[in-house]
Formats: structure tokens, C-alpha cells, sequence
């Protein structure tokens, strides 16, 4: 049989966190192995830096498998960059570029 496909069966399936950060906070969903999501929401300390935040931000995720970034496109940056600098992986990193509005098609008789 092969490996790949036990791991499939076996429930070994990745984690994800999806984290929507600001200057002020971050939302952070985390869905384990076994299915179970958990919502965390960090506030940011008045007297906390931006590094230091980033970087708690970044503690709360360290196991995901795979993380989502979303949010304005100044704090994902330093949000990633603090995350690489910990992790060493980037490749674990999904970042979502802010877009605009899908247009919705008009049918016209």
C-alpha cells in the first residue's frame, strides 16, 4: 500500500489557522487534526510594540501546518516576516491579497 495514501486514511490530515490581523488585533481560527476548531482573539496591550504583538500573534500559530494571512497589507507583512524569522518555514504561509468586490453578472433579457 502506499504511504501517502495510509497517511490519508490513518486521519493524519495537516492543521490550519487562518489569522485576520490589524495594528489593534488578531482573530485567529485554528482547525486541528482531528476536526476541531477553535476561535482566539488577541487583543493588543496599549504599551505592547508591534514586533512584540506580532510575535505572541505568531506563538498562537506555531503548529499550523498551513497558515492563512489576511488583513491590511502593512501588518501581514510583519506578521510574516516574524513568523519566518521563528519558524524558518514560509512555506507554510498563505497570504490573501485584500481585492475587490466580485462584480455579479447582469443578464439582460
Amino acid at each position: 500500500m502506499d504511504p501517502r495514501q495510509t497517511d490519508r486514511t490513518t486521519g493524519s490530515a495537516s492543521s490550519e489557522s487562518v489569522v485576520w490581523i490589524d495594528h489593534e488585533q488578531a482573530r485567529i481560527i485554528a482547525s486541528a487534526r482531528d476536526g476541531v476548531e477553535t476561535v482566539r482573539i488577541l487583543d493588543r496591550d496599549a504599551a505592547e510594540t508591534e514586533a512584540a504583538f506580532e510575535v505572541r500573534a505568531t506563538d498562537a500559530v506555531i503548529d499550523a501546518d498551513r497558515v492563512v494571512v489576511a488583513g491590511p497589507s502593512d501588518v501581514r507583512t510583519g506578521f510574516e516576516r516574524a513568523y519566518v524569522a521563528i519558524t524558518h518555514r514560509p512555506d507554510r504561509l498563505v497570504d490573501i491579497e485584500p481585492g475587490r468586490r466580485p462584480h455579479r453578472a447582469v443578464r439582460r433579457p
